[in-house]
């Protein structure tokens, strides 16, 4: 584990933390330096001997400044390093996530993941470099001293660490019994935080439905879980450290009585003997923190494990040798699709649509629409046929580049905690100010930005808060109208707008489809009544295909869908 988390940071990192290690033992060694100096000064003042009195004070000053300096360095050395470190995990944790299919985001909560990035990686930071540079100190310190002692008078040696290989073996007893405790507990802790992000995030929906007090009881419950496992866990890591403890001190014990035994037959002198008993300290000093080493093993094990799952868990496939498509022509040949066993599925899928062609995805809610569009973007993987574009399967594609020949406007848009002028730019992180205010122009959202007292430098709220539902749909066509893509997947935008809106978000959306290959998720049908191909999707499969005069001829279920709009909204007129 550790070698793992060390490849993870640069050599810069681990240079870092390999000098605050050195300099954590160089200051470590000088308060056994001042200590000697000490005790020569008090031998000197016990013999009269007062002319060495200044040596020893300019000693004890030159070693204070010295330690001083020395964990100056050592403390800086380890932060840099717990940086680089935690950086460098993040980086490919993000990377990471970007490469992941929605499967995965389905089946993890935005807890867990956002507990990985912030806690865990945060957690490995913290030991890797807080506590592994005074322990690796701490244990080289050990062996120095331990050394020099045992070079002193073997048989005190001996004395020292009499019992601590039986107090060791007792710890490792207890670790492995308190395992599945420990797992328990982490398990309860993650449920936990996880139920807290959705309550946090569901407040609104909570209270607007009366079901706070529900989810509230939910949240308690989870709390008292993880406090019970938490207990059960302390009570053990409290008795074997206990008994663990009680060896180090017997330890300690049987030192002090053969060492004054030696003394009193004359067989070690007293300034060694009270040699022992200061430095012994030293000595122990790695065995009387290993709980604190051990728990924060435990913590730093459990987050390198979540975070290695992310890291190791399956990616959507890329290819060694990419092809590059000169045409844009789609194809769908015998896709079979389903989310998870016994779920929606898709069968039997044969769709062209042509480079520079607009083609509607409509039919009931359910039916497959927002999957085709997910299937193309490779969101998800079909489980038996192919998708082509221009000819060339799309997993034999770049993944990037794929992304670069498709924009996408939803219907649920994506805002972040930034400027509009940065999240238009989210469309092309390299375009200039002017082009930037060029896409707001064609997406008609210029002049709502230029009314706001800061213009393009307004912070919008996360995910847009204050805007309206039009405003964030212009936004996002500005988006897309930077990225200048060939092919634009169009999730139904107007269906939650009002009418203003509604016209703007047309009128910009006629623009953006000229001389593209145009895909629209369409619920308002009248939105796309001059698309050259209208596809028509039921329980997965696509049971009709044509433009809108040839489907109201066949009587089909487009036909059904066009006269259940158009009643709906004579209805919504005469009332």
């Amino acid at each position: 584990m550790i070698s793992n988390i060390l490849g993870y940071t640069t050599k810069k990192g681990k240079g870092m933390l390999i000098v605050s290690i050195i300099f954590f033992t160089l200051k470590s060694l000088l308060n056994a330096a001042m200590t000697i100096v000490i005790l020569n000064m008090i031998q000197n003042i016990v013999s009269r001997e007062m002319n060495d009195l200044l040596k020893y004070w300019l000693l004890l000053i030159a070693i204070i400044i010295l330690k001083g300096i020395f964990n100056t360095i050592a403390d800086l050395a380890k932060h840099l390093s717990g940086f680089e470190i935690a950086a460098k995990i993040r980086e490919k944790v993000v990377v990471r996530l970007k490469q992941f299919s929605l499967g995965f985001y389905n089946k993890e909560r935005l807890g867990e993941i956002s507990t990985i990035i912030h806690k865990d990686v945060d957690n490995i930071e913290m030991i890797t470099a807080h506590m592994w540079s005074r322990m690796f100190s701490d244990i080289i310190v050990a062996f120095i001293i331990g050394g020099t002692l045992f070079s002193i008078n073997w048989k005190m040696g001996l004395a020292m660490v009499s019992f601590i290989p039986l107090g060791i073996l007792l710890l490792i007893f207890g670790i492995k019994s308190t395992t599945k405790v420990e797992k328990e507990t982490q398990d309860d802790l993650a449920e936990m935080v996880s139920l807290f992000v959705e309550y946090t995030k569901g407040i609104t929906l909570l209270k607007a439905f009366n079901k706070s007090e529900t989810f509230e009881n939910k949240l308690k419950s989870s709390t008292v879980k993880f406090g019970e496992s938490s207990k059960k866990l302390s009570k053990s890591v409290a008795k074997y450290l206990g008994e663990y403890f009680v060896f180090l001190e017997i330890s300690f014990a049987i030192m002090a009585i053969v060492g004054a035994i030696m003394v009193f037959y004359n067989q070690l002198t007293i300034p060694n003997y009270i040699i022992f008993i200061i430095f012994s300290k030293e000595f122990y000093n790695p065995f009387n923190n290993i709980e604190s080493y051990w728990l924060n093993y435990i913590k730093v094990k459990d987050s390198y494990g979540r975070v290695m799952g992310v890291l190791n868990t399956p990616i959507i496939e890329t290819t060694s040798n990419p092809v590059k498509i000169s045409k844009l022509d789609i194809e769908f040949n015998n896709v079979d699709f389903s989310y998870e066993e016994d779920e929606f599925q898709m069968k039997d899928i044969n769709l062209g649509i042509e480079e520079g062609s607009m083609v509607a995805l409509v039919g009931p809610s359910g039916s497959g629409k927002t999957t085709i569009t997910n299937l193309i973007l490779r969101f998800y993987e079909p489980q038996r046929g192919t998708i082509n574009i221009g000819g060339v399967d799309i997993k034999d594609i770049d993944y990037d580049d794929l992304l670069s020949n498709i924009s996408i406007v939803m219907q649920n848009v994506v805002l972040f905690s930034d400027t509009i002028y940065d999240n238009i730019k989210v469309g092309n992180n390299t375009a200039t100010k002017e082009e930037v205010i060029k896409a707001a122009k064609k997406a008609m959202i210029h002049d709502f930005i230029m009314s706001l007292p800061e213009g393009y430098d307004t912070k919008l709220g996360e995910n847009g808060v204050g805007l309206s539902g039009g405003q964030k749909q212009r936004l996002s066509i500005a988006r897309a109208f930077l990225k200048d893509s060939p092919i634009v997947i169009l999730d139904e935008m107007t269906s939650n707008v009002d009418p203003i809106n509604e016209r703007k978000i047309q009128k910009a959306i006629s623009k953006l489809a000229k001389n593209r290959t145009v895909i629209v998720v369409a619920h308002h049908l009248k939105s796309i009544k001059n698309a050259d191909k209208i596809v028509v999707f039921e329980k997965g499969k696509i049971v009709e295909v044509g433009n809108h005069n040839d489907l109201l001829e066949k009587s089909g279920l487009y036909k059904e869908l066009w006269d259940a709009q158009k009643n709906a909204h004579i209805c919504h007129l005469s009332a």
